[in-house]
């Protein structure tokens, strides 16, 4: 169905106001008389409605999908996992026997926005008292792969005065 309203206006003001047929707008313009009703029914157009995606296969590994894409926020860019090595991990651990695709289309909506995490880890970071926040800076530093290199941390810091 068309989604103009443009030319929805149009054609209902051409039959409606001026008097001119259906059959003879239908054959001016290009489009159907069935279509042409469906106008003349309805003041404008649909909105149009997106439909929901739905993913039988992927059902049983949603929650593993959502738990890697948390816990790709909070590493490094270089020791994430590409959408590619989540489909792979769940196609090879878990027995998943659809597509790449629809982990693609699953997960790129679910991504979570690292700059949040970051903030807030900030946040908890500095009401934390001093030998905490050492302790919960050291973990980050022991992570595998570490979240804080030891070279990074003398970049950052030689770089900050």
């Amino acid at each position: 169905m068309y989604r103009d309203v443009a030319q929805w206006s149009s054609v209902r003001h051409q039959i409606l106001q001026d008097g001119v047929s259906i059959r003879q707008v239908a054959r001016e313009r290009g489009i159907s008389r069935e279509t042409i009703r469906k106008m003349l029914d309805h003041p404008a157009p649909k909105p149009y409605k997106p439909r929901s995606r739905r993913y039988p296969k992927l059902g049983p590994h949603t929650a593993s999908i959502q738990r890697m894409l948390w816990k790709n926020a909070t590493l490094p860019p270089s020791a994430r996992m590409s959408i590619r090595a989540i489909y792979e991990h769940i196609r090879d651990q878990e027995g998943f026997r659809g597509g790449y695709r629809a982990v693609r289309d699953y997960a790129r909506p679910l991504a979570p926005n690292t700059e949040y995490i970051w903030e807030h880890i900030y946040e908890s970071l500095v009401s934390l008292e001093k030998s905490r926040a050492i302790e919960f800076l050291f973990l980050l530093s022991r992570a595998n792969p570490p979240v804080v290199s030891a070279q990074r941390a003398d970049r950052f810091f030689r770089s900050t005065g």
